[in-house]
């Protein structure tokens, strides 16, 4: 009886995991996906993941939302001269059979306006928005501030 109840423990943390690692619909895939910690007081926060397309044609991120938050927003950060900029990107283009990467100092989610700290160990249910796939729901773990990469100022 021991056996049989670790057994369904481990099934459930392993589906679990795979669900969180790798979410898709029909054509996009989401892997690699989480967002960063927050402290109290922040105003914005960031998310990462790759997309793939999983079709023979380009599709596109459109949009995001998530309750917990103002907007969000889909930004870029690049290198122009000497200094790091980031601005917002009207949608973001998946090509056929390949994909996207969000991640610190590069393409990312903003999530503008928290309404509370994102706390680690938590999970976030956000929606993504494609032009062709339509509404995939993901879920985001919440990792430490420190986290790989680069951070977000409290005032961007």
């Amino acid at each position: 009886m021991k056996f049989f109840a670790q057994w369904i423990v481990f099934m459930s943390v392993f589906l679990w995991s795979q669900q969180v690692l790798s979410q898709a619909s029909n054509t996009i895939q989401i892997s690699d996906a989480y967002a960063r910690a927050t402290s109290p007081g922040q105003v914005v926060g960031a998310g990462y993941l790759t997309i793939s397309n999983l079709a023979n044609t380009n599709d596109r991120l459109l949009s995001a939302s998530f309750t917990r938050v103002g907007q969000v927003q889909i930004h870029e950060m690049k290198m122009e001269g000497d200094r790091m900029m980031m601005r917002e990107l009207n949608g973001l283009e998946i090509p056929a059979k390949g994909s996207a990467q969000l991640k610190p100092g590069g393409n990312h989610l903003m999530f503008m306006q928290l309404k509370e700290p994102f706390k680690e160990g938590e999970v976030l249910q956000v929606q993504l928005q494609f032009e062709k796939a339509g509404k995939v729901d993901i879920k985001l773990p919440v990792k430490a501030m420190g986290h790989s990469g680069m951070g977000h100022s409290k005032n961007h």
